[in-house]
């Protein structure tokens, strides 16, 4: 089945201190004063001299103690330049962010969860950072989460994927080797059914259910894996009936006899009781199992693909991203901080304080941490092949309807074929309606 470092596979016991947990049709034209300043400050070399006495407003989500440093090192580079920086909460941050929006008064530079994109985008309140974009292309990773038609609305700063847990000490008791992990859906099935038949009190995978907002973000990779998608890749037509996206329910549901079905904190208690073989969620369960469970042997591998001759190992990809609204004050000193901030030696600290979320730069993942920490190293791959939903002025009622036709599938209210055909009428629906 391949070695641990071809296949993904990391294994430890013990970790690091816990970090904070990671979590339509766009403006086509913009004033051309605007596009020209921003094409200017992503010359290389071409940064204007900052002018005196300016301040840049700043609002973002990390523990000040933790981004005050990393500005104050951009204040030292800029002098004349004062950064007043704001700390929001993720329960709250997105309504001050539309609220200031909407009274005029936004921030120059906002950190946004990607979930906040696609309306943001659709309101044509993000200014278009294709320009500066275009010159930063090959330095940062997550461009398709901040892109639609072409057009880059923000900059990838930091960014989050799932991946696949194993109970090490589980899989030996059912005779499998954890050194070679579920590297194929046939072999995933079976690992969760060699668990479950075989330990009693023990679950082979993890399967949610009671949580319908979760469910696209779990299925959907086995979807991106086979090829499948939500929408076409004109974002104007569903594809959620497809071939690809029905083998790939058909797949899932078949875990279903050797799963736990529960919310996602109850599979990450089983998991560190050991009475789960597998289950697939994000980083920062690396920070909190060496502390809730000192003496569980676990493991981290790519999710599964279809098959070793196709598809991919995907997975729901997140992101924290650095946006410019159009109606802020001092755009140029933003555009300014939002280049220092995705810098390498700039994102490093932030993330070895928080925990959570990568680097996009991509000179980071050769970073001398990575090579002491193979764990997170899997996370940094898995971000490669990991998909983000599509920058749709309707994602979020889209969304609701694929949680809630996947939530009939589950619970075996309808055949895969009924639910995917319902989500695919459902999506065409909405995507007819006016935004």
């Amino acid at each position: 089945m391949g070695t641990p470092s071809d296949r993904g596979i990391a294994t430890a016991r013990g970790g690091r201190k816990r970090g904070r947990p990671a979590v339509g049709r766009a403006p086509r034209a913009l004033l051309a004063g605007a596009a020209l300043s921003l094409f200017v400050l992503a010359l290389p070399g071409c940064t204007p001299r900052a002018p005196s006495g300016r301040t840049v407003v700043f609002w973002q989500f990390s523990p000040l103690a933790d981004i005050r440093p990393i500005l104050s090192k951009f204040e030292a580079e800029n002098p004349g330049i004062t950064v007043q920086v704001e700390q929001l909460t993720w329960q709250s941050g997105r309504e001050k962010i539309v609220t200031s929006i909407a009274a005029g008064r936004p921030p120059d530079l906002c950190e946004l969860g990607s979930t906040f994109l696609p309306g943001l985008v659709a309101d044509s309140t993000l200014l278009d950072l294709t320009s500066m974009a275009t010159v930063l292309r090959d330095s940062l990773v997550g461009w398709n989460i901040v892109t639609d038609h072409g057009r880059a609305y923000a900059l990838p700063w930091m960014l989050g994927t799932r991946a696949l847990y194993l109970n090490d000490d589980l899989f030996r008791r059912a005779g499998l080797d954890p050194a070679n992990p579920p590297a194929t859906w046939a072999e995933l099935r079976h690992a969760a059914r060699e668990i479950a038949t075989k330990i009693p009190d023990a679950k082979g995978f993890g399967m949610n259910a009671g949580e319908r907002e979760i469910l696209f973000k779990k299925f959907m990779p086995f979807a991106w894996g086979n090829g499948g998608d939500i929408l076409d890749p004109t974002g104007t037509r569903s594809v959620m009936g497809s071939r690809q996206n029905i083998e790939a329910l058909r797949f899932y549901l078949s875990l279903k006899p050797y799963s736990l079905l529960d919310r996602q904190e109850m599979h990450e208690q089983a998991f560190q009781k050991g009475r789960l073989g597998m289950i697939i969620s994000g980083p920062w369960l690396l920070r909190t199992l060496p502390e809730t469970a000192p003496d569980l042997h676990f493991s981290v591998a790519l999710m599964p693909r279809p098959s070793a001759e196709r598809g991919t190992s995907a997975s729901f990809a997140g992101a924290e991203v650095l946006g410019i609204f159009r109606t802020a004050k001092n755009k140029e000193d933003a555009q300014r901080l939002a280049r220092f901030l995705v810098r390498p030696e700039n994102t490093m600290p932030l993330f070895l304080a928080t925990g959570n979320a990568f680097p996009a730069a991509t000179s980071a993942q050769a970073d001398a941490y990575f090579s002491s920490h193979p764990l997170d190293r899997v996370f940094l791959t898995q971000i490669r092949t990991a998909v983000a939903p599509p920058l749709h002025p309707r994602w979020v009622e889209i969304e609701e309807i694929v949680n809630a036709e996947l939530e009939e599938a589950i619970y075996g209210a309808k055949t895969p074929e009924a639910a995917l055909d319902d989500a695919n009428r459902r999506i065409a629906a909405a995507l007819t309606r006016e935004p």
